[in-house]
């Protein structure tokens, strides 16, 4: 009985191992339509609708890049104290991340890919990006943060007519942080004509000159803190304001030309003003408490040491206001190497009763690719 039923297992065995081995061979061909249905999207999606009389596809979709980047994001804080007889006294504070260069390498398929870059200077602060382009749109998603340990402080007083002012680098012992995160996207009208894609990623060329009207969206979220206890001077000056949250949705249309002067050189640039129809802001107050548990007015501290205690969260109302956005680029392409110089700046602000800001980020790199 056991000699018979070892028989019929044994006759079983390779009926099972086919069965096995054709779930595999399933689950390998579904992998593989699976990546060719994304390769074949890809291609489809660069080259819809183009003329390409003046938008030509490399024959080699792969590329690897050797980059270099330079870097430097500004944030300033103003505050404004009312005195007595019209009198006025300003309070600017203004941080940045250092300059920052960085060098690293990147590989992708049609323009769409992933690399990583390594922090060369002293400059504070990180950033992840990702870019995503077609043949009529562009997106793109950065997030940068930094810790600035000796911002710019400058005080400008009237009083009387009489100006005095004063401006020096201050050193803290609890920098202030600053985070940001941008998410934009651009669609460009002429698509059939213009590339932007070209400019940016060399995964299309352009070969004849062409503009296109660009209607963009952006959102900016902002957070800038300095309310360790040890800034107490400076959330003091500030009318005790000593963290801000600023979320802005902005909507935009503007311009973008590709000149092409020569055979494998391209010219891009591209302006758009932006309108922040949303415009969210949240203000944290602190008072300061002295070791004798007295409020800042009242205390008689001699050792100016203050505690900040949370007081208040003031969300302001919806404020219209304006953002800026620009791209410059000039590029070289051989029939496998290419060359690429980029620049990309930006503009954001924000106001409440109590308080100011401004934020300028600007970013330029340069690589060097080559397709296979």
């Amino acid at each position: 009985m056991r000699i018979k039923y070892l028989i019929i297992v044994m006759s079983l065995m390779p009926l099972a191992a086919s069965a096995e081995g054709g779930e595999a061979k399933k689950s390998q061909n579904f992998v593989a339509k699976s990546l060719m249905w994304v390769k074949t999207l890809i291609d489809s999606m660069a080259v819809a609708n183009i003329d390409r009389s003046y938008i030509e596809q490399p024959k080699l979709p792969w590329a690897v890049e050797l980059r270099t980047s330079i870097s430097q994001s500004y944030m300033k804080v103003s505050s404004d104290w009312p005195l007595p007889e019209g009198n006025t006294l300003k309070f600017d504070a203004l941080s940045d991340n250092g300059f920052s260069t960085s060098v690293g390498a990147w590989v992708g398929y049609r323009g769409y890919g992933f690399g990583l870059s390594k922090e060369l200077s002293s400059g504070s602060g990180s950033t992840l990006s990702f870019g995503a382009m077609g043949g009529s749109f562009g997106i793109n998603l950065r997030i940068n943060s930094y810790r600035s340990h000796q911002p710019e402080v400058s005080i400008d007083v009237d009083v009387a007519g009489e100006k005095f002012s004063d401006r020096d680098k201050v050193d803290l012992d609890d920098p202030i942080d600053v985070r940001t995160l941008f998410i934009d996207g651009y669609y460009m009208f002429n698509g059939k004509h213009f590339s932007y894609a070209a400019a940016y990623d060399q995964s299309l060329i352009q070969r004849r000159s062409a503009g296109s009207l660009v209607a963009g969206l952006m959102y900016y979220h902002s957070r800038v803190s300095y309310d360790d206890d040890s800034n107490w001077p400076m959330v003091q000056l500030m009318n005790g304001v000593g963290k801000t949250k600023l979320t802005q949705g902005s909507i935009g249309l503007g311009y973008a030309y590709n000149w092409v002067p020569a055979r494998g050189w391209l010219v891009s640039a591209q302006a758009m003003p932006m309108l922040a129809l949303y415009n969210r802001m949240n203000v944290y107050t602190y008072s300061l408490i002295g070791e004798d548990g007295l409020p800042f007015e009242k205390s008689e501290n001699e050792y100016d040491e203050y505690t900040l205690v949370e007081k208040d969260v003031t969300k302001t109302n919806n404020r219209v206001t304006w953002n800026f956005d620009a791209r410059f680029c000039v590029c070289y392409n051989w029939s496998r190497w290419y060359v690429r110089a980029y620049a990309h700046y930006n503009r954001f602000s924000y106001s409440n009763d109590d308080e100011k800001g401004r934020l300028t980020d600007w970013t330029a790199y340069a690589s060097l690719g080559f397709r296979f």
